[in-house]
């Protein structure tokens, strides 16, 4: 008996064998295009990485926008090196200033009063000093910042009594010129 009827009309394992290793007529070979394949993965990965790299540029580059004070807050950023000659009993005072606390057209070159409140513990009241400042500098806040820094130049005096204050207000006010 043959081993075809053995397996009940079965092929047998070396027909089965012998169909694995021979193609079928009318289809083509088996070809793997594996090197091809690769090179478009790794095209399309570049594309994304790439991609991806320019996003974030472009959000860092627009997260810059100013939250208050309009370009005036953020085109002033270094001190007026023409004025930047103290005299005797003067000093360039930095202050801390929150959002809403000075207006938001304040340039390089204001004459701003400076107006204490009392600070943390309770102590000192709310008044404005009588010495006018100018203007210096106006830098927004730094990326984990809230507060603005405006630079100002002002008699030595007023840097205690900003020191031992609260917040921080600013007003413009007309100068000398």
């Amino acid at each position: 008996m043959s081993e075809a009827s053995s397996n009940f009309g079965a092929p047998g394992i070396a027909e089965r064998l012998s169909v694995l290793r021979t193609s079928q007529p009318g289809s083509a070979p088996l070809k793997t295009n594996t090197p091809k394949r690769m090179r478009l993965e790794v095209l399309i990965g570049v594309v994304v990485v790439l991609a991806g790299i320019t996003m974030a540029l472009f959000l860092s580059g627009s997260s810059s926008s100013p939250a208050i004070g309009g370009e005036s807050a953020t085109s002033s950023p270094k001190v007026d090196v023409s004025n930047s000659r103290l005299m005797a009993g003067e000093a360039f005072i930095a202050i801390a200033v929150d959002p809403g606390n000075f207006p938001p057209s304040l340039l390089v070159g204001d004459t701003v009063r400076v107006v204490v409140t009392p600070s943390n513990d309770g102590s000192g009241s709310v008044r404005g000093l009588k010495e006018k400042t100018v203007v210096q500098s106006v830098m927004p806040p730094a990326d984990m910042g809230t507060q603005f820094v405006v630079t100002v130049r002002a008699p030595e005096s007023l840097a205690t009594a900003i020191a031992a204050s609260g917040p921080l207000h600013l007003s413009i006010v007309k100068g000398d010129n």
